[in-house]
């Protein structure tokens, strides 16, 4: 059984909730999870906020995290799952946000350079700071693989 196939059986049993914030990875992580039939059983869908103002008006992201830390930081992957969890009420959620090239990329934070922020209601997000090489669609599929990875870790599936 995939992963995804575990996580999937495992919130139908326990009667959870997910939601998920993707903006480098354009909903190709809602995607995988609607593609297997039943996933309406949890899964509440995924905003793609891929730009400022999204996030903004979407996540109520603050302006200053966006000024200070930028639209590509722990900072803004934090916040981007504190308000998917507040709009959307869900058990868990998965934030992410990185840069998926080819271009966009600074010496600071280059091409590949993803944030990935999970957690449940209530608790305190799991951030995950990752450096993925590649071409644009190994960069997104290699965060959607990781997201599903670290979502199993905080669902203690093995």
């Amino acid at each position: 059984m995939s992963p995804i196939e575990k996580i999937h059986n495992h919130l139908i049993q326990s009667n959870k909730t997910l939601a998920l914030a993707e903006s480098c990875t354009g909903g190709a992580l809602a995607a995988r999870f609607t593609a297997i039939p039943d996933a309406s059983k949890y899964f509440l869908g995924s905003l793609v906020t891929y730009s400022r103002d999204f996030k903004k008006s979407f996540l109520k992201v603050s302006s200053k995290t966006l000024m200070e830390s930028g639209a590509v930081s722990r900072e803004m992957t934090d916040e981007m799952l504190l308000g998917l969890m507040k709009e959307t009420e869900a058990d868990y959620g998965i934030a992410i946000t990185g840069i998926a090239g080819p271009t966009g990329g600074t010496a600071e934070k280059p091409v590949g350079t993803v944030y990935i922020a999970l957690g449940a209601r209530g608790k305190k997000p799991h951030v995950i700071a990752c450096q993925f090489k590649g071409n644009r669609k190994e960069v997104i599929s290699d965060a959607c693989e990781r997201a599903i990875l670290e979502l199993m870790l905080i669902l203690g599936i093995t």
